[in-house]
């Protein structure tokens, strides 16, 4: 017998280049009961319970969080959206080291919302990822200068492993070697 899911949760994160070297991220999370819900003190739930949207602007190169607009379209209790306007908060904060802490003493336990706030942690490393696609052709700060946000966020970016040793001192051969991915024939090397 094939197992079949009683829960799903979806989150996805999208960054989009705005404005005036802004970045639009528009995340969601959704949790739904593919199997059918169990009766909730004596209701039928809908087969979405949560159905969460955040929407940021965030300013770059700094990677301030300058406006936020949350909503919720389906969740458990009359309550839960009483966790919205708190979430302004996140306004003036830089997605940057520390930013998970600061997320998880505004909005941590009783001070917020769970979803919300896993949401808000899945969606901090996308937005430094799209900083870097958006404003790859912005000039590269000095080495001793450049925020190497990235590392120890994994075990491929640990601290003075293979790939932070080269990017450390510049080996972008050593780095090309490592990809994943193979070399566009038709790109130059640049």
């Amino acid at each position: 017998m094939t197992p079949r899911p009683v829960h799903v949760r979806t989150i996805r994160v999208e960054v989009a280049e705005g404005d005036d070297h802004q970045l639009d991220v528009t995340a969601t999370l959704v949790d739904e009961r593919p199997a059918g819900n169990p009766k909730w003190f004596g209701a039928t739930p809908p087969r979405v319970i949560h159905d969460m949207r955040l929407a940021l602007r965030v300013r770059h190169p700094d990677l301030v969080i300058t406006s936020v607009r949350s909503e919720m379209a389906s969740h458990p209790y009359t309550v839960c959206p009483d966790a919205l306007p708190p979430l302004e908060q996140l306004v003036g904060l830089s997605i940057a080291r520390g930013f998970t802490r600061e997320v998880d003493e505004r909005f941590g336990r009783q001070r917020g919302c769970a979803h919300f706030t896993a949401l808000i942690h899945a969606l901090a490393p996308a937005v430094r990822q799209g900083a870097g696609v958006a404003f790859a052709d912005r000039p590269e700060p000095e080495a001793r200068e450049r925020d190497d946000w990235f590392v120890n966020t994994c075990q491929a970016w640990r601290e003075d492993g293979p790939l932070h040793r080269l990017i450390r001192v510049g080996d972008e051969a050593g780095l090309r070697a490592l990809s994943a991915f193979p070399p566009d024939p038709e790109a130059g090397t640049d």
